[in-house]
């Protein structure tokens, strides 16, 4: 999932590695320390490889940290972890295919939507064709998203251009 996420963002998801090593294995735990740490060096620093400003993704990345945190997102983590130990298949594309059916598009929602939060927070005020661009999301996709918050009082528009409430 965090994988999927890095790349949705932008970001080159083989900044991201998960390893096993036991407390016994002390030579595997360096290895692995020491072949990341090469392999983020020879990316260089965010945003380079990945062709896009660094100040770009770090948005991007904290909406994503938001969205994670969101209850409707780990409320259905934990049903995916519950689905997994139900059937006992935990096998890398069952894992991998389960997450995209069942918690992809939402957590592309909410990452999302939280990227619009933070723009209007951090850069409003703005169009929609403004958010369109730097979010990824059609306009329609925008307006669809900013007349809900609206309706809940959570943003406004005027003149063309959305601000948080």
């Amino acid at each position: 999932m965090v994988h999927a996420i890095l790349e949705d963002v932008g970001v080159n998801p083989e900044r991201f590695a998960l390893d096993w090593a036991s407390a016994a294995e002390a030579p595997r735990f360096v290895d692995l320390i020491t072949a990341f740490t090469r392999k983020i060096e020879g990316l260089g620093p965010m945003g380079q490889v990945e062709g896009k400003e660094r100040e770009e993704l770090l948005v991007k990345l904290a909406a994503a940290r938001q969205a994670a945190g969101i209850m409707k997102v780990r409320a259905g983590l934990g049903n995916l972890a519950k689905d997994f130990r139900k059937e006992g298949d935990y096998g890398l594309d069952v894992v991998k295919r389960k997450i995209d059916e069942k918690l992809g598009p939402m957590v592309k929602s909410e990452v999302g939507g939280q990227e619009i939060l933070l723009r209007l927070e951090r850069q409003g005020p703005l169009s929609t064709a403004d958010l369109a661009g730097r979010v990824g999301w059609s306009p329609e996709e925008i307006g669809e998203y900013l007349g809900k918050l609206g309706k809940k009082g959570q943003v406004s528009e005027k003149d063309g251009r959305w601000t948080l409430a």
